[in-house]
């Protein structure tokens, strides 16, 4: 049986102390990082996969853990501190665009261990393994002619390339195939370079594994850095997904300063200032967007989901994108109308995206059901009705909306509930 690489590098002798001599063995085999990469600079690399195939989704699944790295959190002694937000748009567009390449080989290591032990197996068994990548530079920057083509900006996609190459890197400790250990700088882009209207570069084990593993992670539009035009706002907003929505949270002011890179003075002032141009932003480009109130040093901040992009006409979203966002505001607007739990908001998301048969049937018996508070005879508040006392309610609106659907006929028990 494959031994995994956690055993491999254990085998491995290790002759080297910390300056250099052969003749004392250095015992300690895992970092305060957590590991050790088989990497030897010496050798050439060896390419296990390319991802080049046009994106075809409107969004990506954003690890937590990478955009931590983004902002400047630390992952262990040895990491170096890298804070990206004075990044061009270009180059964030880089990062999302890596993302999008990879979408269909990410996994979650807490709920997925065999794809976990599969990635190790197949990137961290041998030394220099390394993906490539294509990206086209007319979705890192563009700009249009007159004659109304488009036109990718070479000079920017460069611009990008060099930031990211100097300022996206992370120190490692390397081990290679003689079982000597030495600090490896490992960038987030290696190898850069152009030809037929694509930028192609590598990516090596580290990095590769920040875009894959899923443990905790957002889902955004890719197109996010494109909509709101400014890299610490598309930091806010993705920020802003770790959050519950129209649930109120505390924020101090000196946290958001640091979080964002800022140096507003107060809180009154970071509203006004970062805050407000922000929300504004959100509230025309994105799928969310928040509500904010100042509360001496702290600021409380609610997100909201918005049903789709409100002022932007130059993102075209495909349609099973609009659906899916309609289920999740659909999910979330009867959960924040009638202060349901977030298992019973989960409910009827699980039972609008699996039927589109009963979807219809839940939706239709919604309005039957604001239609009937509002009647002459009735005259009651649509949110009146909260928790398990609407979902009674409701629930026997389902059932007679169901009633006239084809498939009662057949399945008259098998109306949806929640």
């Amino acid at each position: 049986m494959k031994k995994s690489w956690k055993e491999t590098i254990k085998g491995l002798p290790d002759n080297q102390n910390e300056k250099g001599s052969e003749n004392e063995t250095h015992s300690k085999m895992i970092t305060d990082d957590g590991e050790i990469y088989l990497i030897d600079e010496k050798k050439p690399s060896k390419i296990l996969k390319k991802f080049d195939k046009e994106i075809k989704s409107d969004d990506i699944d954003m690890p937590n853990g990478f955009i931590d790295l983004l902002i400047g959190k630390k992952t262990g002694k040895h990491a170096t501190k890298v804070s990206l937000l004075e990044m061009p748009i270009a180059a964030i567009n880089i990062l999302f665009r890596s993302i999008a390449l990879v979408k269909s080989s990410q996994f979650n290591a807490k709920s997925r261990p065999t794809q976990l032990r599969l990635f190790e197996e197949e990137f961290k068994s041998q030394e220099n393994t390394k993906v490539s990548m294509a990206i086209n530079i007319k979705d890192i920057s563009y700009s249009v002619r007159t004659d109304g083509k488009i036109k990718g900006r070479r000079e920017k996609v460069r611009e990008a390339i060099d930031f990211l190459q100097n300022n996206l890197f992370i120190w490692v400790v390397g081990k290679n195939s003689h079982g000597k250990t030495e600090d490896t700088k490992l960038s987030y882009i290696e190898s850069p370079s152009f030809t037929d209207g694509k930028v192609f570069f590598d990516m090596n084990v580290f990095w590769f594994e920040q875009l894959l593993n899923l443990d905790v992670y957002n889902t955004i539009l890719l197109q996010l850095p494109k909509l709101l035009g400014n890299t610490r706002h598309v930091m806010f907003s993705i920020y802003l997904e770790r959050f519950t929505s129209n649930q109120w949270f505390q924020w101090n002011y000196n946290k958001i300063n640091e979080t964002f890179d800022l140096n507003y003075t107060d809180a009154n002032s970071l509203a006004k200032g970062f805050l407000r141009e922000v929300r504004h932003k959100l509230d025309k480009n994105s799928l969310k967007s928040f509500q904010y109130r100042v509360d001496g040093e702290n600021v409380w901040i609610m997100p909201y989901e918005m049903k789709n992009l409100v002022g932007n006409n130059t993102v075209i979203l495909k349609t099973k994108t609009l659906e899916k966002l309609d289920d999740n505001y659909f999910s979330n607007y009867i959960g924040r109308r009638h202060k349901l739990s977030k298992e019973k908001k989960q409910s009827i998301l699980d039972i609008i995206k699996n039927s589109n048969t009963d979807k219809n049937v839940l939706k239709e018996a919604y309005e039957q059901f604001k239609k009937h508070c509002r009647s002459k005879e009735v005259k009651v508040s649509v949110l009146s009705y909260v928790g398990d006392d609407f979902l009674s309610k409701w629930n026997k609106f389902i059932y007679e909306e169901y009633k006239n659907s084809n498939r009662f006929k057949d399945f008259p028990n098998g109306y949806p509930r929640v």
